[in-house]
């Protein structure tokens, strides 16, 4: 069977691997002032979120990333109150934070006014929290926005893009020492750390970095399977210097969020932190 450009959209990952949705309609395409940004409908996928050539929100998948950046922080915080989320324009994110009654805000800062308007048009249910009272969105640069503050917030989500274009600056040493230094002296932070498998040089880098800034003793790195992203098997990262994420692992899933998730559970929470012996080899 042929891939007939008119139909396929196809992510192409260094010119080596690439993967394929068959679409039945372009539902979105424009250019804003930082990406092309495109929504095909899907029969495979659902509606699928295409930034730069790379597949960012798929209605399949989209749940196993959200619930995998926010879950594993949020079971170990007892105290969220105060929660920025960088990047993550779709509003996944933002929606799974929203389960806590006991948070009172949440900012959201993405870069691309565009992405959040066009999400919370063709994917409402995953941008459902940015309709929430508590939310606010800041259409700023994520890197400048966070510099501003100082023991501000008790979670940050950095849902960054890959490290090219706008997302570059969210990868580097100085934006890492910025968000330590927002945190509340017993907050959390959470970063996407790409793949291990697919993308080893900068999942390496970003977690050496995030150790030399918040000790090594206060990063651990976490894996999940994200079907739509380049070799399916995904990297988190979570900084904190008085939470441990294993220690303090949930034994039942908080009861504001009982019967709300479809991936994250304790079980799943307390696997996500055992890495293959190849990630670990890796950050010898």
């Amino acid at each position: 069977m042929s891939l007939i450009e008119s139909e396929w959209f196809t992510e192409i990952w260094g010119e080596q691997t690439a993967f394929s949705v068959r679409y039945s309609e372009r539902l979105f395409d424009r250019v804003s002032k930082f990406q092309r940004i495109e929504i095909f409908r899907t029969e495979a996928m659902g509606t699928v979120l295409i930034l730069g050539g790379c597949f960012m929100v798929t209605e399949k998948d989209a749940f196993i990333y959200h619930e995998m950046l926010v879950h594993p922080a949020m079971s170990v915080l007892s105290h969220a109150r105060k929660v920025l989320v960088i990047g993550g324009g779709d509003g996944g994110a933002v929606t799974e934070v929203m389960k806590y009654p006991e948070v009172e805000s949440i900012t959201l800062c993405e870069i691309d006014r565009m992405v959040v308007e066009s999400c919370r048009e063709y994917f409402p249910e995953i941008s459902a929290g940015l309709s929430d009272s508590r939310a606010q969105v800041v259409c700023e640069d994520g890197a400048a926005y966070v510099a501003g503050f100082e023991e501000e917030f008790d979670l940050i989500l950095v849902d960054s893009t890959d490290p090219v274009g706008p997302g570059a600056a969210l990868f580097e040493m100085t934006f890492y020492q910025d968000i330590k230094k927002s945190l509340k002296k017993d907050g959390i932070a959470v970063f996407q750390t790409e793949s291990p498998l697919f993308m080893e040089k900068q999942f390496v880098k970003a977690v050496k970095d995030l150790r030399e800034v918040f000790g090594r003793q206060a990063v651990y790195p976490y894996l999940a399977t994200v079907p739509s992203y380049p070799g399916g098997l995904w990297s988190f990262t979570l900084c904190s210097e008085f939470s441990r994420p294993l220690g303090q692992a949930p034994s039942i899933v908080p009861p504001p969020i009982e019967g709300e998730l479809q991936y994250y559970t304790p079980d799943v929470h307390r696997a996500a932190f055992a890495l293959p012996a190849f990630v670990e080899r890796l950050l010898l």
